[in-house]
């Protein structure tokens, strides 16, 4: 039996705790804010690491890079707008078949954790 078959393989980012300038208040564009940002990348079936060779996968360190890259590209009104632009870029690769991007503010209110946006291409 194939062992291939039916498997899902996933590179996750947890927690990636970037400053960024976001938000649409006078307070919050006076300094750069922290945000969280989460990612879930389900591989495509043509993502095989038999050889245990780096181009035989996913890269995950140009995708961190690219993540800062966006995050200090330009002021971000709303979380969405920074979420959308991640998503698009992960989007374009072609070792992706499905995704979640999850952007928060962890400094809003005091009795909340984080608030955020996500948006995923996984279908319910």
């Amino acid at each position: 039996m194939n062992q291939d078959v039916n498997k899902n393989q996933s590179i996750f980012f947890n927690n990636i705790e970037l400053l960024c300038k976001i938000g649409v208040y006078e307070h919050e564009r006076k300094n750069p804010q922290r945000v969280i940002v989460n990612l879930k990348l389900i591989l495509s079936n043509e993502v095989s690491p038999k050889n245990d060779k780096i181009d035989e996968t996913l890269n995950y360190d140009i995708i961190y890079k690219k993540i800062k890259d966006i995050s200090s590209s330009q002021h971000f009104n709303l979380v969405e707008t920074l979420a959308n632009q991640i998503f698009k870029y992960l989007q374009s690769l072609n070792k992706i078949s499905d995704l979640t991007v999850s952007v928060s503010k962890p400094d809003i209110y005091q009795d909340c954790k984080e608030v955020g946006y996500e948006i995923s291409s996984f279908k319910n």
